[in-house]
């Protein structure tokens, strides 16, 4: 198989899923705006806010960590067409123990905030059991038929957003509204993914007992989460105060549209497993810099308006915004070398009998959990010291680690991966890249718009300007660009 190849179906399925992404994404701005809006609105409105994004966290950062352990081997194995259906069991039931454990806990959980809502914090649990199975399902198809994934997340937007609206409008519920909006997101997900999949779904025990296994390796990544999740509680420790929480959580909604571009690489895994050419490392590179830098240029620019719109308070977060997208920008770049490192780990291969933890991902995720405690703890000692400034200060504060843990992450998931691969850096391509979204995105922060109207017409400017730069001077950019039109016009004509 030629290189040329190669790229066709890497860069066709990345930009296919992106594609279904932006075409949602509308959904799921309006998802996000409407609940961070609707919340803040009640009486005592940030408190309710700022104790769903707590529990959100929670559930989802601590109660979920085994769903996301088996994902990455789960995806390797799929895509080496081993049978992965054993690994759904384990995975529900290692999702009915963790919402166990959780509900024995919700009586503590709900006394460290201001919002004593047990029964919404009772049907959170529901939350977690429906992560899990999505969480495994998707797993599967991201190693075998990634480009379903585009599919269930056209999926997951539409039937979240209007469950909330019914919720909200018609039932006036508030966080028990957001958690039945999420319950059903995942469960369509989950349902879908399961009738397109073209994975091996035999039942093996001995495969699920492996995987389970091998994937203690995986933990330390996700126990580096945990560990960042805890800046969140911890602030509230130091503070006593749900304030700072709600700038920071505000700030955080609006840089995760930088992620939506994690989709470009939703074929890498899938392309890994049939070859290791180096050059497919090189190209998601190529293509994750090219457009997700737009991503960042277009979230930074209108950073302003998007806070605005959410409260007028939180616009002062705008500097926590800027620091929590390029560390979301970062996180993706490193994600792709970590796959790279995962695909390769003869350690972690199903008929190897290598201690995991002598491979190379183990070695990865030891040096970077190790270092993450130094990024959070300058995080809350930033906090500490900052306890007495205003809540967007000490948003900043709490941002720090988590973009100091992100440069680390990078530096380090970079340095074995083209050891393993001795992939070609695509120097121009990235430094174009870089150096006009920079530069557009400087120059539009000076602007402080706020109308929809200026979104619009700004946010189109950006582009273009970005689009334009990196078509004169970056080859890879004018090829695609270029390709991109010839294949509207075949859809179009």
């Amino acid at each position: 198989m030629t290189e040329k190849q190669q790229e066709v179906r890497l860069v066709y399925t990345g930009v296919r899923n992106l594609f279904l992404r932006i075409i949602t994404s509308p959904l799921s701005f309006i998802f996000t705006y409407l609940v961070a809006k609707y919340l803040s609105s009640l009486p005592n409105g940030e408190v309710v806010f700022a104790s769903w994004q707590s529990l959100y966290v929670l559930v989802l950062g601590y109660f979920t960590i085994p769903a996301d352990i088996f994902s990455t081997l789960t995806s390797r194995y799929a895509s080496e067409n081993k049978p992965v259906g054993g690994i759904l069991f384990f995975n529900l039931l290692f999702g009915a123990i963790s919402a166990t454990i959780y509900i024995f806990l919700v009586p503590y959980l709900v006394s460290a905030v201001n919002y004593p809502d047990y029964f919404a914090f009772y049907m959170a649990s529901l939350l977690i059991v429906s992560f899990y199975v999505y969480r495994i399902v998707y797993a599967i198809a991201r190693g075998k038929t990634p480009l379903v994934i585009g599919t269930i997340t056209v999926a997951f937007q539409v039937v979240r957003l209007i469950i909330v609206l019914v919720a909200f409008y018609a039932f006036h519920l508030s966080i028990l509204g957001v958690i039945y909006a999420y319950l059903a997101g995942y469960i369509t997900q989950a349902l879908l993914s399961s009738f397109r999949i073209k994975a091996n779904l035999k039942f093996d025990i001995k495969t699920a007992i492996i995987t389970v296994k091998k994937s203690i390796v995986t933990i330390i990544y996700y126990l580096q989460l945990i560990l960042e999740a805890t800046i969140v509680w911890l602030t509230i420790v130091i503070l006593h105060n749900d304030i700072p929480i709600a700038y920071f959580e505000s700030a955080l909604i609006i840089a995760n549209v930088v992620s939506w571009s994690y989709a470009l690489y939703d074929g890498l895994i899938a392309k890994l497993g049939e070859t290791k050419d180096p050059s497919i490392i090189t190209t998601s590179l190529r293509l994750y810099f090219l457009i997700s830098t737009l991503w960042l240029v277009v979230v930074v620019s209108e950073g302003h308006a998007l806070l605005f719109h959410i409260r007028r308070d939180y616009l002062t977060a705008i500097y926590a915004l800027i620091v929590l997208s390029l560390s979301n920008y970062m996180r993706g770049i490193y994600s792709i070398f970590y796959y790279s490192i995962v695909m390769k780990d003869k350690a972690l291969g199903l008929e190897e009998s290598e201690n995991p933890f002598k491979g190379i991902t183990a070695k990865l995720n030891v040096t970077n959990i190790t270092f993450s405690i130094i990024g959070v703890v300058a995080s809350v000692i930033s906090v500490f010291i900052l306890r007495s400034f205003p809540p967007y200060i000490i948003a900043i504060g709490m941002s720090l680690g988590v973009l100091i843990n992100s440069v680390w992450l990078l530096l380090t998931s970079y340095s074995i991966s083209k050891k393993e691969y001795n992939f070609k850096i695509p120097k121009r391509d990235i430094i174009v890249s870089i150096l006009s979204g920079g530069l557009i995105s400087f120059i539009f922060l000076q602007l402080n718009f706020v109308s929809y109207i200026n979104m619009i017409e700004y946010g189109l400017l950006a582009s273009i300007l970005y689009i334009s730069i990196n078509y004169l001077f970056s080859s890879y950019a004018r090829n695609f660009i270029r390709s991109a039109i010839k294949e509207l016009r075949k859809i179009l004509m």
